[in-house]
This record gives structure tokens, C-alpha cells and sequence, in this order.
């Protein structure tokens, strides 16, 4: 749904370049979680095109360093005392052998500003798509709260209501039967199924509402919450609001709970092991929590409502009844940090592979452990702190690194071996044998 709206707070899907790739794939696979797998694979195809000029420029200026590195031993032991002469005969060695140490620098640092960028803008983009779904999932959850909590609102003009509770009180009384609801958000209707153990099922249409704020839905929610509470008791004060006792309390609200619940089931997107991919993958709740909401929704209030919001805490009273049907407990956790560990260890591995593969043939340097920590440490990071979405993208995208660095490494030697030969044929002195007359 790219819109959500109640009189407090209004939902827009997350705009952007990112944003939209990501929703036109999720509109043809369905998921979010294919839509994250296609973007990394294509950028990753991208990538490695762009890698392979890269890589060419890197290893040439490799065999180009080999080379002269006899040459660069010998000025530095004859002239290393002498700063300005040292530094010239270096750049007489760089001119003899062609050498440009920014020529060389500029492709790998094109690359390495692409690539954060992508990582950094992606990563922002399917944070916000992750938020947007969990506030929009709550959103749907309260508003099916309070509209089964509706049903039970007396003297209504909606006939399809007034039949229910007719019906309820009078044919279902003594007996045993279920409600489910079969809801419409486009079109916002509701169809409230009423099936008698054993016996038929009868379906009533209901109109939906979705023009409350959330002061009267709090105010329909509190009052509820209290006659149920109430009802039986000797001298009960029960308020006149919308809705008032109808001898069905006990009924919508366990009902209101559990349709609130089964909506929440119904549409959480999880991925193998983890049950919600919006959130971390770690020993938490899957279940987004009070403050996670409040800070979701909030982003989307106007000063007016923050205001509302701060002085009464609506969506944080709210709340508390909209998630009583789900028992958190049996949700289990959202997952062991698996994908953080993934994410770290195909991150080293793409790392020392692609080194491994570029310094063959080239002038063998020492190694930087620092390029094997910082890369993984900060992926690391990101999947441990935040959407599972994210996490998804970047090791599909590691793995398809090591599958691919091997291939690309041998398109830029074979790529090497042709320019090589090239300059070998241009550089062969062609002897003319003809005899030449005086």
C-alpha cells in the first residue's frame, strides 16, 4: 500500500532513485527480500565491468613498479641523502619507464567512491523502506483494531453492524461459534464472518473507518477497555462515548486482539531463519517494540501533532492494546546474528582473494592487514545494527564477488598479455635487405 492515511498521521512510501528500483522489483517477485537479491546482483555485474579497468590499471602499474624497482634501490642507497637530487632521479626513472603515480591512483579511488557511495545510499534506502513497512504494518494493525472494536457501537447507522449484534445476542446466544474478518483496504469495507460450530456460516458487510485521529481512537480504545473491565460490576460507571456496552465487550475485544494479531502474522515477510527482515537479525523480538513505532510514526507527524503526541502519548497507550493478542514469548527471536557473521567472513574472503589474485604476476608487496579489518568491521556493523534487508545485500553480493573476482582477473591478464604483445610487435626493428642503388 503507498499510502496509508488516518487524521493524525499520514504514511507516504518512501521516493527515490533506490526506492523505486526496489518497489517496481518487489511489485513483480513480491518480495522484498528477491528485489534486494536482483539489486545486488546487478550491481555487482556493474561493478565487476568497471573493476576489470581497475584491476588492468592496477596490475600494469604493478609489473610497471617491478621493473623499476632495481633502479629505485639503486638512487635511493646513491642519493638518499640528498632530498631534491633523490627526487629527481626518481622522476627520471618514472619518465623512462612512463610512469604517472596519480594515473595509477585515479581509477582506484573512482572505484572506491562508487562503491561507497552505492553502500551508503542503498544502505539509507532500504532502512527507510524497512522503517516505512513496520509503521505501515502497525498502522493496518490499529486500524483493524479499532474498527472490529467499532462493531460494537450501539445505535449505529450501519445496518450491516446493527445485524451483527442482533444476531450474536439472539441466534449465537448459549452457542459456540467464530469470528473472522475478511478486510478491504482499498476499498475500506469489512466482512465479518459468523460461523456456528457444526452449523452455518452467516457474513455481514461493514463499513470501515479510517478518518479517526488518534485521540478518538484512543478514546474509543480506553472506554472500551474499561466496560470490559467494568461489565458485571455492581455500579459500574460506564462513559457515554461511541461505543457503549452492548453485552458483546468480552466478545469483539478478544476478538479485536486476535484479528490485530492475525493480520500481523498474515503479513510479516521473513527469510530462512528470520522471522522479520525490517529488523536485525539478532536475539531480539521480531515484534517491533512501543518506542520503535513512536519513532517511525513520528518522523511523519506535523508540529501540531507532535505536540498531540507529546502531551498525551496516544500512539504509545494505543499501542499497548493493539499488540495484547500476541504473545511475544512464542514469537521467539529474530535470529543468532548469523548474517553478521556471514557478512564479516565473505567480506575477508572476497578481500584476500581479490589480493591474492592481482599480486600474481605483479611486484609482491607486504601486506596491509588493515585492508582485511576495516572493510569487514564496518559491514559488520551495518548487519549487526540494522534492517536484515541490508544485511541480504551485501553478502549476495560478496558471494557473487568470489565468484566472479577469479573471472575478471583473467580478462584483465589475458586483456595485459594482448597489449603486451602489441607493444613487442611495434617495438621489433624491421631491416630492409633490398639493394639500393647509389
Amino acid at each position: 500500500m503507498d499510502f496509508i492515511s488516518t487524521a493524525l498521521v499520514s504514511l507516504s512510501q518512501p521516493t527515490g532513485f533506490w526506492e523505486s528500483i526496489l518497489n517496481a522489483f518487489k511489485g513483480a517477485t513480491g518480495t522484498y527480500i528477491v528485489a534486494v537479491i536482483l539489486i545486488s546482483l546487478i550491481v555487482r555485474v556493474l561493478f565487476s565491468l568497471v573493476d576489470i579497468v581497475n584491476k588492468k590499471v592496477t596490475m600494469k602499474s604493478g609489473q610497471v613498479t617491478a621493473k623499476m624497482q632495481p633502479e629505485l634501490d639503486a638512487i635511493k642507497a646513491k642519493y638518499g641523502h640528498d632530498q631534491a637530487l633523490y627526487q629527481q632521479k626518481v622522476n627520471e626513472v618514472y619518465k623512462k619507464y612512463q610512469f604517472n603515480v596519480m594515473g595509477s591512483c585515479f581509477p582506484m579511488l573512482i572505484m572506491m567512491v562508487l562503491q561507497f557511495t552505492v553502500f551508503l545510499t542503498l544502505w539509507n534506502s532500504l532502512q527507510a523502506v524497512s522503517n516505512f513497512n513496520i509503521a505501515s504494518q502497525y498502522q493496518n494493525m490499529k486500524e483493524v483494531y479499532v474498527n472490529i472494536i467499532n462493531l460494537n457501537e450501539v445505535d449505529s447507522t450501519d445496518t450491516g453492524k446493527t445485524a451483527l449484534q442482533n444476531y450474536l445476542k439472539t441466534e449465537m446466544s448459549g452457542k459456540t461459534y467464530s469470528l473472522e474478518a475478511e478486510i478491504d483496504f482499498e476499498n475500506k469495507n469489512m466482512t465479518i464472518y459468523v460461523s456456528e460450530e457444526g452449523g452455518e456460516t452467516k457474513d455481514y458487510s461493514v463499513a470501515y473507518e479510517d478518518e479517526l485521529s488518534n485521540e478518538e481512537i484512543y478514546n474509543i480504545i480506553s472506554t472500551f477497555v474499561e466496560q470490559a473491565a467494568e461489565e458485571g460490576e455492581e455500579g459500574g460507571e460506564i462513559q457515554s462515548l461511541a461505543v457503549t456496552d452492548t453485552g458483546l465487550n468480552d466478545v469483539f475485544k478478544a476478538f479485536a486482539e486476535r484479528t490485530a494479531k492475525d493480520y500481523y502474522t498474515d503479513t510479516q515477510e521473513g527469510f530462512l531463519w528470520i522471522k522479520n527482515v525490517y529488523k536485525a537479525e539478532s536475539p531480539t523480538s521480531p515484534l517491533f517494540t512501543k518506542d520503535e513505532i513512536k519513532g517511525y510514526l513520528g518522523n511523519f507527524y506535523t508540529e501540531e501533532e507532535k505536540t498531540e503526541e507529546t502531551e498525551n502519548d496516544y500512539e504509545g497507550k494505543i499501542f499497548d492494546n493493539v499488540v495484547a493478542g500476541i504473545d511475544t514469548d512464542s514469537l521467539g527471536v529474530n535470529g543468532y546474528y548469523i548474517l553478521t557473521i556471514i557478512a564479516v567472513l565473505t567480506s575477508f574472503l572476497s578481500t584476500w582473494l581479490s589480493n591474492k589474485l592481482m599480486k600474481q604476476g605483479t611486484n609482491p608487496q607486504k601486506k596491509s592487514w588493515a585492508m582485511y579489518i576495516v572493510m569487514p568491521l564496518i559491514i559488520g556493523i551495518f548487519t549487526f545494527m540494522y534492517t536484515s534487508l541490508f544485511a541480504v545485500y551485501l553478502i549476495v553480493g560478496q558471494l557473487i564477488m568470489l565468484l566472479v573476482t577469479p573471472l575478471t582477473t583473467w580478462v584483465v591478464k589475458k586483456w595485459l598479455a594482448a597489449d603486451a604483445k602489441k607493444q613487442k610487435d611495434k617495438n621489433v626493428i624491421e631491416v630492409d635487405y633490398r639493394r639500393k642503388d647509389n
